[in-house]
């Protein structure tokens, strides 16, 4: 499959910390600025659909607003280490995320899928 580098939106929307959601050719994806780095993974949970735009960002990972499955922002790894009863349902159900390059250049994003 080819993937293609797509122009996204200004850099300087994404402040340090935050993320935004883009839907891309159909397909949603968070975009995180994490210490000045941009990472994109799937904006959908794999465990029932919550939209991850909406989620709680906790250092690297952000949380599903639906039932708490956490994801790491850089990878789109589930984050296996949380706790309490939402841990052995995110082990059992949870898949890991799609994550996709993206660059910044002149201000500008762009994201290759």
């Amino acid at each position: 499959m080819t993937m293609d580098w797509k122009e996204i939106g200004n850099a300087a929307e994404i402040g340090n910390g935050k993320n935004k959601e883009f839907d891309i050719n159909g397909k949603k994806v968070l975009v995180s600025n994490i210490d000045g780095k941009f990472y994109a993974i799937d904006a959908i949970c794999s465990h029932m659909g919550g939209d991850l735009g909406h989620g709680k960002i906790n250092g690297n990972d952000v949380i599903c607003p639906r039932h708490h499955a956490q994801f790491d922002m850089k990878t789109g790894k589930v984050d296996k280490n949380i706790n309490g009863f939402f841990k052995v349902m995110t082990r059992k159900d949870a898949k890991d995320l799609n994550s996709y390059q993206i660059k910044e250049e002149d201000g500008k994003l762009s994201i290759n899928m």
